[in-house]
């Protein structure tokens, strides 16, 4: 049984300006000890998928239309606010994107910390200071002591995202789900809360959900990936295989819109043409057909399901031999990866209906 598995989840917000379909019917699975990446752009569906998982949509505009999220045996969209209340940092743990939001400004990071603690375990003020002051320490920040009597803002940037880090990691959870724990951070600060949260989720044999539109941060942080667009999984791997051979033409455009160390002088970064698409339509074929130079006309009428690569092989979900998959009717060559450009003689890309240009 795998520790957390994902089927048909759907996401819609319901506002002013109309539905907008966040996520579309997101399935994957995830075993302990593994890290597991979720990129695209924003507003792709990475984080509202987690936010799902935590049941921590904004209220009253979120809500979970259909699916499943089973946790440990349990299906998460059927427990009442008072279990899932016991679940979250006991259990599921969440890093947030902004650390000086996430924290309370007005209470000091031992109030924060020893509240934690004691919601989730019967020990005394004094046991849950103590483990507060070994939890800065395993984090790196120096003298713990002094510091655990700071407020937020006497914290830099940094030392912010090691507090949440530490008070995400206070009970040991099952399951860490980290977003974007890198944004605002200099690269130098980016590399070190990345090696903490490896080291500890290695030590603690803590899964890890890693979301991030950066492909250079998960590059050296997860065992395999998942790429979402528009609010679909279309393209799932292994980290070394997604990177040596894409598949996905979105995917090949992430790839190829990233600086390279090994780039050859003078060559330049091939952007994705257009822009998202508006996600308060409802999804009609590919999302992603209107920026493609692979589409096809099947491309405007139907969404294809996340399939393998290879048609005969055996479907697997985790672990390092998990099966290349991608959603897509007309996936791009190894060849045609590398150039990010279809090869075909004579091929051009399917004209868009009438309707979907209106």
């Amino acid at each position: 049984m795998h520790l957390l598995s994902i089927r048909d989840l759907v996401v819609k917000f319901r506002t002013h300006d109309g539905t907008v379909h966040a996520v579309n019917g997101v399935s994957f699975d995830l075993d302990e000890g593994e890290t597991l990446g979720l990129v695209g752009e924003s507003g792709c569906g990475k984080s509202v998928t987690n936010l799902a998982v935590m049941r921590l949509l904004p209220k009253p505009a979120g809500h979970i239309e259909g699916g499943e999220v089973v946790f440990q045996g349990q299906d998460l969209l059927r427990l009442d606010e008072s279990e899932m209340r016991d679940l979250r940092g006991k259990e599921i743990a969440m890093i947030f994107q902004d650390p000086m939001t996430s924290l309370n400004p007005v209470l000091t990071i031992e109030e924060q910390m020893v509240e934690t603690i004691r919601a989730h375990r019967r020990v005394s003020k004094s046991q849950a200071r103590a483990r507060s002051l070994e939890l800065l320490t395993m984090v790196g920040i120096p003298k713990p002591e002094t510091r655990l009597r700071n407020y937020p803002h006497q914290f830099s940037g940094g030392m912010r995202q090691r507090v949440m880090i530490a008070i995400a990691l206070a009970l040991e959870p099952k399951l860490l789900i980290a977003d974007e724990p890198t944004t605002a951070l200099d690269v130098t600060i980016q590399a070190q809360v990345l090696d903490l949260l490896q080291r500890l989720a290695a030590d603690l044999g803590t899964a890890v959900i890693l979301i991030t539109h950066d492909l250079g941060v998960v590059a050296g942080m997860t065992s395999r990936l998942n790429v979402m667009y528009a609010g679909f999984v279309v393209e799932s791997a292994s980290t070394p295989d997604l990177f040596a051979r894409p598949r996905h033409p979105y995917t090949v455009g992430l790839l190829h819109s990233m600086p390279r160390l090994d780039a050859q002088p003078g060559e330049p970064l091939i952007p994705i043409e257009g822009v998202p698409p508006d996600l308060r339509r409802a999804p009609v074929g590919c999302p992603f057909a209107p920026r493609c130079a692979w589409r096809l006309e099947s491309c405007w009428t139907g969404m294809p399901s996340l399939e393998p690569i290879d048609q005969t092989a055996q479907i697997v979900t985790t672990g390092p031999n998990v099966t290349h998959r991608v959603a897509c009717w007309n996936p791009a060559t190894p060849d045609e990866a590398v150039a990010a450009r279809p090869l075909r003689e004579g091929f051009t890309p399917a004209a868009a209906p009438a309707e979907a240009v209106a």
